[in-house]
This record gives C-alpha cells, structure tokens and sequence, in this order.
C-alpha cells in the first residue's frame, strides 16, 4: 500500500497509535481529532508532500511482505491493495499493506524462530486459520523483541477487526538490515478497547469534545484563539508560574555558560576548521548559501494563531 487512501475525517487505523502512552513521535490524540473536526469543516488537513524515509518504506514495503510470507509459509499473497478496508458498525476505515492465507482446511502453526526472526505472544504457538493482515514497518531503531503497540500492533489488529480475520502479521525492518515478523491472534480485549475508543472518538469529533491535553501545546487546540479580557487564577498557581521563571533563568544561566567556554575554544582555533583535545575532536564549520533567484512571493492572507508560550512578568512590590 502506497499512501493513505482512507478518509480525513474519520479515525484511521494508523491513528490509533496516538492512543499509546508511549508513542514517541510527538502527535497527540487531541491533534488526530482536531484534524478530523476540520476535516469535516471542509478544510484540507492532509500533508502531500512525502519524506524521503516514508517513500523508502513505501518502496521496500512488498519485497519485505513477500520475504515475511515466505518464512511464514503463507500463500495467496496479495499486496498493492487499492480499495481501503471499512468496519462494518463503526466509523473507522483502514489502507491495508497486505492480505495472505495461512492454513486453509487445517491451521498453520508458527511459534517462535529466532533463526528466521519470528515472534509470538509469549512464545506461544499459534494456529492460523485462513486470510490474515500483513502491516509493514522501517525503522532506524534496534530491533525489540516485543513489538510496541504503537509500531503497527494496534494498527494491525485493527485491520482484523474490520476485516473479521483471526490472525496478523506485523513485519518490521530494523537498521537497514534487522528484520523480524510479529505475529498476533485476534484479542478480545483489544476487541472491546477497540470499540469504545472508536466510539468515543466518533462522539468527540461531532461534539468537539477535546480530551484532557498531554502537554502545553494541545491547550493551544482546546482554545485557538483568545479574548481580550482578565482572569483571576488561584492563589496556588503561583507555583505554577514561580518553577517556570527558575527553570527560565537556569536555561539563561546555561547559555551564558555554553557562549563563554565557546568563545575560548573559538579564540585557540582560530581560522582552523578543526581541533583535537583529549577525548575530544572538534569541528567550527562554514556554512555557504548558493545565489537564489529573485522571485515574487505569492501574497498570504492574514490569520491569526494562539501563541505557544505565554509571557510573565513579575509585578514590583511598591512601598505606599
């Protein structure tokens, strides 16, 4: 599967690895149903531009697939599935990468194989039965020895709900050359997670009804604009405001500390690009700009943004 090929407005399958406590990339659940709430305003959420890394993955997605069949014994293999999968009850679609048969009239049984790099739920062995997912990943991270829900796991098993299948397989390639095959049966408790956080979703988007938000940036999508008005807060958020100046003053006190041992290491070097001491090699580099062509730059209507930090300042105490 190249590219999302399901619908903006709607939870995806890859979204829900938002939901991961442990997702490490910065996306939070609020920005995934701000996007969808948006969406369904008529405004065009999606990102057309690809990432290198994303096209690599993209390109390498079927050979991987066809290697994960091949160990796992699996046929029927289909791949570069155009037409995205729907559940039937709830309002979620998903772009599956692949679907395989494993055992049609009896199960093929797949337990752990270090040699061929496959991995099951506690080390269990499992018997599939029939059609199955097929989800693939590339990362540069080492491999794991137990796949995060987060890295497709979610993703995947989600696809089975929608599809009714048993059984998945999430194929990842580790630092370029580290490639491992997770292997899943159908959870029920995934089942019922699956259906409430779906759900709950589906509410919030048509009720705007924004979760509690993971840190200061998702306050800025519960509430984008702001009004010129005051507003008394508690007495206790004093503290609040007293740790954010003393970790601000520390940040100033470390920059001040990095400029001034910067400028003696600048001050031995130098018109050397390079210096060695100790256990350490340093680099003070230029940078050239190439000559860009004049060109006008299309006009942009104003708009307006909530910013991202706010601003203190301390009142002087006055003797009266």
């Amino acid at each position: 599967m190249v590219g999302k090929k399901t619908s903006d407005n709607y939870l995806s399958g890859s979204g829900l690895a938002v939901f991961d406590p442990d997702y490490p990339y910065g996306l939070t659940p609020n920005e995934l149903l701000d996007r969808c709430i948006r969406a369904r305003k008529g405004e065009n959420v999606r990102d057309e531009n690809q990432k290198s890394f994303m096209r690599i993955g993209d390109v390498l997605e079927n050979p991987l697939l066809d290697e994960a069949c091949l160990r796992l014994g699996l046929t029927n293999v289909r791949l570069n599935i155009e037409s995205p999968l729907h559940h039937s009850t709830l309002p979620i679609s998903g772009s599956v990468d692949g679907i395989a048969t494993a055992g049609v009239i009896e199960a093929l049984v797949v337990g752990p194989d270090s040699e061929k790099g496959i991995y099951t739920p506690d080390n269990k062995y499992l018997q599939l039965l029939g059609d199955g997912i097929l989800e693939c990943k590339v990362t540069r991270d080492f491999g794991e020895e137990e796949l995060p829900n987060w890295r497709g796991k979610w993703q995947a098993m989600a696809y089975m709900e929608m599809a009714q299948l048993t059984w998945c397989a999430v194929c990842v390639l580790y630092n370029s050359t580290d490639f491992k095959i997770f292997v899943f049966e159908r959870d029920p408790e995934f089942s019922k997670w699956f259906e409430e956080t779906v759900t709950d979703f589906e509410r919030r988007v048509k009720e705007e009804d924004y979760y509690e938000p993971k840190n200061s940036l998702d306050v800025n999508i519960i509430y984008p604009t702001s009004y010129d008005e005051m507003v008394e807060l508690p007495y206790e958020l004093v503290e609040n405001l007293d740790e954010i100046q003393h970790a601000n003053n520390i940040i100033k006190n470390l920059k001040k500390d990095i400029d001034d041992h910067e400028k003696v290491i600048k001050a031995y070097m130098e018109d050397k690009k390079h210096a060695v001491v100790g256990n350490y090699r340093v680099t003070w580099g230029s940078r050239t700009y190439k000559e860009r062509p004049e060109r006008v730059v299309a006009k942009k209507e104003s708009y307006t943004i909530r910013s991202k930090t706010i601003q203190i300042k301390e009142a002087k105490n006055e003797l009266n």
